[in-house]
């Protein structure tokens, strides 16, 4: 077979690969407190680090700054703020995070709400960062008046694709934005975006549900959000919006969330102490209360365990409870020796302590996992308190001070020409009907003779998104109509943004192609590159890469096709009457499969006191002990069993060949691209 080459599906699935690869190994580099130091810009303090500055320093997590610097900070807004917003502020609150060494999923012995964010945030950057690398493709002349059935699958997918060539290559910005200067009705511009439309709300609405109902963790998260939303005061905020002044507007909304009022406060300023709590602002103190609300499950699950165990126990659990007060390297050392020596993390700890204690049963184990579990979820709570509402100097309030500021001119014109205190209240609707359908539906069960919570389906979620739509349609159409300057500039903003996404025209007689910006990634030289990384392998360990390739490239297609397959589903589904409808539990989108995948493999210590250390895909299902929420039931559907069914489906090949042989060239390659346009005093 020769090598010379790799085919456009080959090179498209080895890019897939490697990106998929470098931006979670960043996501997870935030563990170590020194990550945010070795980000670069814009991180990096000219003043202080004169070198860094001169010598053009490259980023380590260079995927993470390529979004970073060609998407977010030439956001209006954003690139106002002053450097020590980011160089100081930010990152010291992301160096506090990373000194807190919140703990591991591996340590607690299941899937954490963390972990689950994470990973999902890893996937959605993914995503967007291999649109830069691969760009959008050009070889299309999509008519947007045309033909689209909303009913079928084929063409959803098919207005979607033609809508983003046109928002990247075409004039459908300006149209789109002149659209809601005229009515709230953007699906009224073509048949193309009514469409593409419906495919969008499909995934969002795939996305909430993955996160409230396949998820173990949806009941808790649910009834985080729901005590966060009882704790905001809509009413004080709604009466602030009404103020006509809009400067004295902004001052309530600053005094209402920003002011800290204590007696320690007070002592301190008259001078009768000097170290006493300076206070806590509302959005501190709403932060708190969540959190504290939240320990005290755990606090039950430890003292039940204290006082339920046998008298055995109690120098195992002084034993754990002195390895949670340990140091970092203490903690890596123990989850190394855990893993390595196939043991689970609570029998390696009782180890170090004493040989003769880790000598327990199968039971006794359990307990004292549980225990462990619970001790750190408590930890980790108490560290995010202090890191977010309790150091000196109080980096959030700083930071949230700053983002009011250089948006102030934009809410002095917002509130001018719309009616704020109309979307706000729009928007706690919103949030009434998300918690309200997250909840389920109360269902008659004869056999039980009682009622239960039968868990939303995708469509549930379908239709909670098509029934608000109209509440963000009608503010930007108060907004584009009301604001035209702030229009125009969002506008102008998007249609430079829309830019790193483009490839460039292949010269073909006839083809006119708007050209990339001067920023954007040249999508040939990574491909060039890659193909060039490639060339100098030796020959058996091309053999290798190309057949790795090619089943990776067979996998997605597969994933296409599963994915058609289920939006064909969905729009079926919520055509029939609600009573006789097939309740479609899981979405399309290649993104919650790589978000599964991630999970699946995520390592877990062992659930016994010796053996290896499971997989994310054997604890589906198990949550913390502690972890409260709204109950659903599963009589009528497991979304354990589903999300089984679901990653055998889906199954990924090996591709850790390619990762270990290409991924550091591939890192270098990407932190040269994305150092290539920082400003002057930084590259």
């Amino acid at each position: 077979m020769s090598t010379a080459n790799l085919s456009p599906l080959q090179l498209e699935a080895l890019l897939d690969i490697l990106v998929h690869h470098e931006t979670y190994s960043e996501v997870l580099s935030f563990r170590d407190p020194e990550a945010i130091d070795r980000y670069g810009y814009p991180f990096i303090d000219a003043k202080k680090d004169k070198k860094a500055c001169t010598d053009g320093i490259k980023s380590a997590s260079p995927m993470l700054q390529l979004l970073l610097t060609r998407v977010v900070l030439p956001v209006p807004g954003i690139k106002e703020l002053p450097p020590e917003f980011w160089n100081e502020k930010f990152k010291g609150i992301m160096r506090r995070f990373g000194d807190a060494e919140l703990s591991e999923s591996y340590d607690k012995g299941t899937l954490g709400l963390r972990k689950r964010l994470a990973s999902a945030a890893s996937v959605i950057h993914e995503s967007v960062t291999r649109g830069l690398l691969n760009g959008v493709p050009i070889d299309r002349s999509p008519n947007l008046h045309g033909q689209y059935d909303a009913k079928n699958a084929d063409d959803l997918v098919r207005a979607w694709d033609d809508s983003v060539h046109q928002l990247v290559y075409g004039n459908l910005i300006n149209e789109l934005f002149d659209q809601f200067a005229q009515s709230g009705d953007i699906e009224s511009h073509s048949p193309a975006v009514k469409v593409a439309v419906e495919y969008a709300i499909i995934y969002l609405a795939t996305f909430l549900h993955h996160v409230f109902v396949l998820s173990s963790e949806g009941p808790y998260l649910l009834k985080l959000l729901s005590s966060v939303h009882n704790l905001i005061p809509y009413t004080l905020m709604g009466q602030t919006l009404r103020i006509g002044n809009a400067g004295t507007m902004i001052a309530g909304f600053i005094r209402l969330f920003l002011a800290k009022v204590s007696v320690g406060a007070f002592s301190n300023w008259i001078g009768l102490t000097q170290d006493a709590d300076a206070g806590m602002n509302l959005l501190q103190k709403i932060i708190l209360l969540v959190m504290s609300y939240d320990s005290g499950d755990f606090r039950k699950v430890t003292d039940n365990i204290r006082k339920g165990s046998e008298k055995t126990l109690n120098e195992h659990l002084v034993a754990i409870d002195q390895h949670v007060e340990a140091s970092r390297e203490q903690h890596n050392n123990i989850r190394q020796k855990s893993i390595e020596e196939k043991k689970s993390i609570v029998t390696a700890i009782l180890e170090s302590k004493d040989p003769a204690l880790a000598k327990i049963t199968d039971a006794q184990h359990t307990q004292c996992l549980d225990y462990y579990s619970a001790l750190l979820a408590i930890q980790d709570r108490e560290k995010i308190v202090d890191t977010l509402c309790r150091q000196t100097p109080d980096l959030i309030t700083s930071i949230v001070r700053d983002g009011v500021s250089v948006f102030e001119p934009m809410i002095r014109t917002i509130h001018k020409k719309v009616d704020l205190k109309k979307h706000f209240e729009a928007f706690q609707s919103f949030l009434d009907d998300l918690i309200k359908t997250s909840k389920g539906t109360k269902v008659a069960n004869i056999s039980k003779e009682k009622s239960s919570t039968l868990p939303p389906s995708v469509e549930d979620y379908v239709e909670l998104l098509q029934r608000n739509r109209h509440l963000l349609y009608a503010y930007l159409h108060d907004f584009a109509e009301g604001c035209p300057e702030l229009r125009d500039t969002w506008r102008d903003w998007m249609k430079n943004a829309v830019k790193v996404f483009q490839q460039k025209s292949e010269d073909k007689p006839g083809t006119q192609v708007l050209q990339a910006s001067v920023k954007s990634p040249d999508v040939r030289g990574v491909r060039e590159a890659l193909q060039s990384m490639f060339d100098r392998l030796p020959e058996d360990m091309k053999l290798s890469i190309r057949d790795t390739t090619e089943a990776h490239s067979l996998y997605l297609s597969t994933l296409e096709d599963i994915t058609i397959g289920r939006i064909q589903r969905i729009v079926n589904s919520i055509d029939t009457d609600k009573g006789s409808r097939e309740r479609v539990m899981i979405g399309p989108g290649m993104y919650a499969s790589r978000w599964q995948h991630l999970l699946d493999e995520t390592i877990i210590t062992s659930g016994t006191p010796y053996g290896p250390p499971r997989r994310g895909e054997d604890v589906k299902g198990l949550k913390a002990p502690g972890k409260t929420g709204t109950a659903v039931a599963t009589d009528a559907v497991d979304p354990v069993a589903i999300q089984q069914e679901d990653s055998a489906k889906r199954k990924p090949p090996d591709v850790s060949i390619v990762v270990d042989t290409l991924g550091s060239q591939f890192k270098s390659l990407i932190a040269d691209m994305a150092s290539r346009d920082l400003p002057p005093r930084i590259s």
